[in-house]
């Protein structure tokens, strides 16, 4: 059982390395049939040549040398010797050749083609002599060599030995031939084998590649939904899914997360993953891609608060040291409120108004404008404002900060030296401790003036109105006891007028009473 599911597990591979070996063994034999083929040709074309040969010694030699000699006996004429001298120049030539190939094909009896070349040098020694006596006009002698035929000598010598020759040519021939026509023989039949068995194969093959290939699709289809809901949704259309698409998707969405990864905790609040935008960010809420990205914003939140925290508690810090410094004097003490504070939150211009009484009437309250940082002092007419007057006013009696973003024109604006502008943003806050405002800050700038700045505001008012409230009752002291201190002194100044007057009416009176008494006597 083990082994058939394993032979049906594998069936596919071994399908395929059945194929792949008959096509290997065919492609074998398709080169050994070339080669068969090609050594058949060469075999056939090495005969054809050997036999040429073998004919040429006949045809191109003995028989040009007789034609030659015979028309030469007949008319005298020396110009019918060229073919009897090119048959004795071609004879060593055709013969060194046909040595040297059969040499190479093996053949077996080299001594018939000696005897042949021997025949055929007998035959040209025999012309040239007959040649001879034609020229020297002894043709009595010529007619009997003549007569003694030396090429039927020489025919029965060629004849015997080319068919030995011819005879193995053939034989190699018709063997290269049985050769060449038993390997067409094998491979078809190896063809037959393969195809018969290949188709089916192939078959099976295609199904199963259809089917895996619908698996694979399915796969990757199912890993591109996956890479989408826990990695990273581009909002992209999924109907042509291509498979190193989504591997280029895969090892990207986790290169990507890998960088965000290290720069946030880095400290780099500022990247972003590549391909989130606006439009897409709805698919990606509870991913690796945004959840990454809420981490980001949730630690950048963290650090804003902890920069706000410490921004917060530095500048609580350093308001304490300017608080304990000039508190017996109200005027430098505002200064340098104001001017801290001013520049601490980045602004343009600023002014403090502290809540004093009427020295006329104590029951008269008023905003006296303490310090001013940066203002066009033609802004400031005077530096009383009234309760409930204008935005300032308005802020003591609310106890509330006002910030504005919209500043009416003409309200003020900040000097620099390119000219006069208005700011765009304007905080108000009430200093105030336990309930009761002491003063009332106005900060302008050109930047929105944010919560945690207020709220800080806020804090250094009741510092502030806490402080002033000392160094105001400090002041009123002072002044009461200053006051007390005149009014001492006027009274011992009318006491000791007044001494003097009963001393001035003592002695008046003594000497009235001296001149009675002398008036009397």
């Amino acid at each position: 059982m083990a082994g058939l599911d394993f032979i049906k597990k594998n069936a596919l591979t071994f399908s395929a390395i059945l194929v792949l070996a008959l096509i290997t063994v065919n492609t074998g034999i398709i080169y050994y049939n070339d080669w068969v083929l090609k050594d058949t040709t060469r075999v056939k074309a090495e005969t054809e040549r050997a036999g040429y040969l073998v004919g040429q010694v006949w045809n191109q030699v003995v028989r040009n040398m007789d034609v030659g000699m015979r028309g030469y006996a007949i008319t005298k004429n020396e110009s019918l010797l060229g073919p009897l001298r090119d048959g004795a120049r071609d004879n060593p030539i055709i013969f060194a050749e046909l040595r040297t190939l059969t040499k190479k094909q093996g053949f077996q009896h080299p001594a018939a083609i000696d005897s042949m070349a021997t025949g055929v040098e007998a035959f040209i020694n025999s012309t040239q002599k007959m040649v001879d006596l034609i020229k020297i006009d002894s043709m009595t002698e010529f007619h009997a060599a003549l007569s003694a035929d030396p090429g039927r000598d020489a025919w029965f010598i060629y004849d015997r030995n080319a068919r030995t020759i011819n005879g193995f040519e053939n034989a190699r021939s018709e063997e290269a031939q049985a050769s060449y026509e038993d390997a067409n023989f094998r491979t078809l039949v190896v063809q037959t084998i393969l195809n018969i068995i290949a188709f089916p194969s192939m078959l099976f093959l295609i199904v199963n590649i259809r089917k895996e290939r619908k698996e694979r699709k399915n796969l990757f289809s199912k890993l591109e939904e996956n890479n989408r809901a826990f990695l990273f949704n581009p909002g992209t259309a999924t109907d042509d899914i291509r498979e190193n698409d989504v591997i280029d998707d895969s090892i990207r969405n986790f290169k990507t997360a890998t960088h965000f990864i290290n720069q946030v905790s880095n400290g780099n609040f500022a990247v972003t993953w590549d391909g989130f935008t606006s439009e897409n960010e709805k698919y990606n809420t509870t991913n690796l891609a945004g959840e990454l990205v809420l981490m980001r914003d949730r630690l950048k939140q963290i650090k804003a608060q902890d920069e706000i925290r410490n921004w917060t508690t530095e500048g609580l810090a350093r308001f304490s040291e300017v608080l304990r410094k000039n508190q017996d004097n109200l005027e430098a003490l505002s200064l340098d409120i104001l001017t801290f504070l001013t520049k601490y939150l980045q602004a343009q211009q600023g002014c403090l108004f502290i809540l004093q009484e009427d020295l006329e009437d104590e029951t008269h309250m008023f905003l006296d404008m303490s310090a001013c940082y940066a203002f066009d002092k033609r802004k400031f007419v005077t530096k009383k404002l009234e309760i409930g007057q204008g935005l300032i006013g308005q802020a003591f009696l609310e106890g509330t900060p006002v910030v504005l973003t919209d500043v009416p024109g003409g309200y003020t604006e900040i000097t620099s030296g390119l000219g006069h502008k208005t700011p765009t943003c304007l905080l108000i806050v009430p200093m105030k401790a336990n309930e009761k405002v002491e003063a009332v800050i106005e900060l302008a700038g050109f930047q929105k003036f944010e919560k945690y700045q207020v709220e800080f505001l806020e804090k250094v008012g009741e510092l502030t109105a806490s402080t002033l409230g000392s160094v105001k009752n400090n002041e009123k002291m002072k002044l009461v006891l200053e006051r007390f201190k005149v009014q001492t002194e006027q009274l011992k100044s009318q006491e000791e007028e007044l001494r003097q007057n009963l001393e001035e009416m003592e002695a008046t009176q003594e000497a009235l009473q001296r001149a009675e008494k002398e008036k009397q006597a």
